[in-house]
């Protein structure tokens, strides 16, 4: 069961994946999580490593926001801005499969980036691709998203406990 919150890779900032590794891995698409992956939480302001990032992946890899928010003018606002495809509303993890499938996403190309267990790797995990966790870009969040990381917190500390998973900034 604790397996599936296990990321493929644990990276610090998105803007730190190797693009080139993941292309070599036979790598297409890419599912990014918006808030507190490449955004704060709530911003229309995208850091200039994580957007420098993005373009340079858009020229390999086709590149999707996946995000649960409902701020839907905000991520319309970011798509146009990024010049990438983006789903809100995706109610990850479960919502993967959909997203996955309306896209026609072959799993073992996929890889999901994002900031959460729960939502990102989770829900990465439950559609056969890989993932990558993030650190949060920023500690201000919606306050739901505060319960799901005390859950997370006693996810990771088992994790580590059983000797599946240490994430290296924690």
């Amino acid at each position: 069961m604790l397996e599936r919150f296990v990321p493929t890779e644990a990276i610090e900032r998105l803007s730190q994946i190797d693009l080139d590794a993941l292309r070599a891995r036979g790598v297409k698409t890419l599912l990014l999580d918006l808030d507190n992956t490449i955004t704060p939480w709530r911003s229309l302001e995208v850091p200039e490593d994580m957007g420098a990032w993005l373009q340079a992946a858009k020229q390999s890899f086709r590149v999707c926001i996946v995000s649960n928010t409902s701020k839907m003018k905000r991520l319309e606002t970011l798509k146009e801005r990024l010049g990438i495809e983006g789903v809100g509303f995706a109610s990850k993890p479960w919502g993967l499969k959909r997203v996955a499938a309306q896209m026609g996403l072959a799993p073992d190309e996929t890889v999901v980036i994002g900031d959460q267990l729960i939502t990102d790797v989770a829900g990465g995990n439950m559609i056969g691709a890989r993932s990558i966790l993030v650190k949060p870009v920023s500690r201000d969040e919606f306050f739901g998203t505060k319960f799901v990381r005390a859950a997370e917190a006693v996810i990771f500390w088992l994790l580590k406990r059983r000797g599946l998973f240490a994430c290296p900034w924690r």
